[in-house]
């Protein structure tokens, strides 16, 4: 066999300069030359070059102003200096031990998180499961539950987004090009999976207390004995930004008590912060058996896992789930860096001020130019645009974001889109970065 050249472009040539040189041409020539798969459905050509706090320098000369902040991870935005060091520091002692052995940052994150679940939630010990991605957390949370009940099936609601493995794609209802072309694989899977109407209680057009709740009652006494748990999202995030009611959630999490089954609170999205509350149930009162988490709680680096009670934890045998990368040394000391600087600078308070701020400006566009409401929690927002008929108006919402791009903000879309006329919606979603500056906020 011929050996094999390939043309290694040195990372240290690619500097922070403020115009294209050489090195940025090439980079953008690979990039032309569609070397990575199109599937991840890349938001932008743009190839990030620096990012500082709110700022993204790119490539071709762009500087954007980010409420993105990596689809809600940078909460305590890009480029933070104690998030770096942490990791530098890290880099230099230990990068990978795997579940071969333990290591400190390992074991002050797990710490900071389980003493966190147990403030919020006092009574018996709480523990920490630290992994890779918030679909895999899906996944454990899943297991663990399907194990600990010794029951077969597991509830969603419609709108729901719980990510993209297969599992996860069957949990879903946010998108139906999400799980269309597997239809016929899921559906054994799906024989096991059942969804309660949609938790839409701002804009119900069924005008009834609590309807997604009886919902989740009906499926209950249709199914009886047989459903391990319940996931639910505190603000459904792909699925358009909809915040639970307290009623609603109280309602839900008595009935699934009442009949031994566990609550999964999937917080990916909205946990750390976010929302204004360390984790969205907060806002609800009420108290999840499992609390999935992930996005922000890395730093910026890959992590995710699950908070559950001890007692529960344990009905797992050891090895019975596992993880090469999870809770890897490097993601775990950004992470505790991460949960330092929130905890220390604020930054849970600031989104609720943010939050407001964006209510504040926004609200009075309602009934005017498309916009149909302006929802969320803290700094988790959504502009919801519908079209003289009320349909979702998706074009409208591409065509804001697109525009708003050109000006030098950085936006995304999220609502369901599955044909039902209950669940779908068009939204421009505002994300920064936790620690975003009213100064920003308002120039954005």
């Amino acid at each position: 066999m011929a050996d094999v050249t390939i043309d290694l472009m040195d990372a240290d040539s690619i500097e922070a300069t403020e115009t294209v040189d050489a090195t940025d041409e090439r980079l953008i020539a690979l990039s032309d030359r569609g070397f990575l798969a199109e599937v991840l459905g890349f938001e932008t050509k743009e190839i990030a070059k620096t990012a500082k706090g709110t700022q993204v320098h790119t490539l071709s000369g762009l500087d954007l102003i980010d409420f993105t902040a990596g689809i809600a991870v940078h909460a305590c935005g890009h480029g933070a200096e104690e998030i770096v060091e942490a990791v530098t520091r890290q880099a230099a002692r230990i990068m990978h031990t795997s579940d071969v052995m333990l290591h400190a940052p390992q074991l002050q994150l797990g710490a900071a998180l389980t003493e966190l679940a147990e403030c919020i939630l006092p009574g018996s010990p709480w523990q920490t499961l630290l992994l890779n991605s918030g679909s895999e957390s899906i996944d454990a949370a899943a297991k663990l539950a399907l194990k600990a009940t010794g029951r077969s099936k597991i509830i969603a609601f419609e709108g729901a987004f719980h990510g993209r493995t297969l599992f996860a794609s069957a949990l879903s209802r946010s998108k139906s090009l999400h799980w269309n072309a597997y239809e016929a694989f899921l559906a054994p899977l799906r024989a096991n999976i059942l969804h309660a109407p949609a938790p839409r209680c701002s804009g119900c057009e069924l005008s009834r207390d609590i309807c997604c709740a009886n919902g989740l009652e009906a499926l209950l006494d249709a199914h009886n004995d047989e459903i391990a748990a319940v996931f639910f999202e505190p603000v459904q995030g792909e699925g358009g930004y909809y915040p639970m009611s307290p009623t609603a959630a109280r309602r839900i999490r008595e009935i699934t008590r009442e009949r031994g089954i566990l609550l999964i609170a999937d917080e990916i999205q909205s946990g750390i912060g976010r929302t204004g509350k360390w984790f969205a149930f907060q806002h609800l009162g009420i108290d999840p058996d499992i609390i999935v988490f992930g996005k922000a709680v890395g730093g910026g680096l890959p992590l995710a896992g699950i908070l559950a009670r001890k007692d529960l934890m344990e009905k797992w045998t050891p090895g019975e789930h596992g993880t090469t990368f999870g809770g890897n040394p490097l993601a775990c000391a950004a992470g505790f860096a991460a949960i330092k600087i929130i905890e220390r600078d604020g930054l849970i308070e600031n989104a609720l001020q943010m939050g407001a701020r964006i209510r504040e400006k926004l609200s009075p566009l309602i009934g005017s130019h498309g916009v149909a409401d302006v929802r969320g929690r803290g700094l988790m927002m959504a502009i919801e645009l519908r079209d003289s008929a009320e349909n979702p108006d998706y074009a409208r919402c591409e065509s804001v974001k697109l525009k708003c791009r050109e000006k030098g903000l950085l936006l995304l879309t999220c609502g369901a889109k599955t044909g039902n006329p209950r669940t779908d919606s068009a939204n421009i979603r505002i994300i920064p970065p936790l620690n975003v500056t009213l100064e920003t906020m308002d120039n954005a």
